[in-house]
């Protein structure tokens, strides 16, 4: 228990400082998913399968609500485990089912940036070690993304060279993206490494330096029992890319059995948010409003997302740690 919470409390004071020094974030690359706690997956893919269940999701984040045209992401996604099977008999041959390790998913997303689409999916592989009181998940994901000028709205008087002087109007680029998680009872911390291959944007004949920089994510929590019916979550995501643009969040969320919850966070440099969620049957639904507040809230009323996730299985039930595999 000691090593427990040593493990915590070093995590979170790496966390402050963080917080202390994150100064001015300029905008990312990669899409900002508010409802990680929600859907890991979408952030980490050795999550996918991790707890024994099937999950599917989609979500929609508007991150300028009330602008016209305003950035927003379309995410679409399902992962689950290959659980042990009942032995078969098949033509006199004794065959065995799945060993329960292995963790399979897929995402697909649509981000549009201004005048900038970029569609993408990505197919996931995740293996999951027992080490009989924890867990070790190893995750790989190939990826493939298209990026599109909106060409019917281009501005051909814009001083960018790219749009002044006329281009091939897609790129397409393979992709990968690493992910370990390693849980100890209700705790886990995971790292995420994304855009390996940091590619750059090459359009028709024209070769200028858009750089798909590689995006680095330490995302960890844990839960806490308050009451019979009551668990306090507390959670951090940090985000780094690898041209040094850095980005701290720090969360805490309350639980109400698994029927309902409610989370605040902090984001680096300005932005703080609240989330609520119910579950209806297998369906569970969250809504997410964030507020911004740097200059751009003269602008816009904010940032919304909506996460649905639809879920197979009782973890607690169905895959105990001493019968999954």
């Amino acid at each position: 228990m000691k090593t427990k919470y040593h493990l915590w409390k070093t995590a979170f004071i790496w966390m402050a400082a963080a917080l202390l020094n994150a100064g001015n974030v300029n905008a990312q690359q990669s899409p900002i998913y508010s409802q990680y706690s929600l859907n890991g997956f979408v952030i980490n893919p050795a999550l996918a399968g991790m707890d024994g269940t099937a999950k599917f999701s989609i979500s929609v984040h508007d991150y300028l609500a009330g602008v016209k045209n305003a950035p927003m992401t379309f995410t679409g996604s399902a992962n689950g485990r290959l659980l042990k099977k009942r032995t078969q008999v098949k033509g006199g041959k004794l065959l065995s089912g799945q060993s329960g390790r292995v963790g399979l998913g897929g995402l697909v997303f649509n981000d549009r940036n201004g005048l900038v689409h970029r569609i993408g999916f990505q197919f996931t592989y995740a293996y999951h070690i027992d080490m009989m009181a924890s867990q070790l998940s190893l995750g790989l994901s190939a990826a493939l993304s298209q990026t599109r000028i909106d060409a019917e709205h281009l501005d051909f008087n814009d001083p960018e060279p790219l749009l002044r002087e006329g281009f091939g109007n897609l790129a397409y680029v393979p992709d990968a993206m690493l992910g370990v998680v390693y849980r100890k009872g209700t705790s886990y911390v995971g790292l995420t490494a994304s855009n390996l291959f940091q590619r750059s944007l090459n359009f028709g004949e024209f070769d200028y330096d858009y750089v798909l920089y590689r995006h680095y994510y330490l995302l960890g929590g844990t839960n806490i029992e308050a009451g019979r019916n009551i668990s306090f979550a507390p959670s951090f995501l940090a985000k780094m890319t690898s041209n040094l643009v850095y980005q701290a969040e720090i969360a805490t969320q309350i639980d109400y059995r698994d029927d309902g919850w409610l989370a605040v966070a902090y984001r680096t440099p300005d932005v703080t948010s609240l989330t609520i969620g119910v579950r209806a049957g297998k369906v569970y639904i969250g809504y997410c409003y964030e507020y911004h507040f740097g200059s751009i809230r003269s602008l816009s009323r904010g940032s919304q997302e909506i996460c649905v996730l639809y879920r197979i299985g009782d973890t607690a039930r169905r895959y105990r740690w001493t019968t999954r595999y």
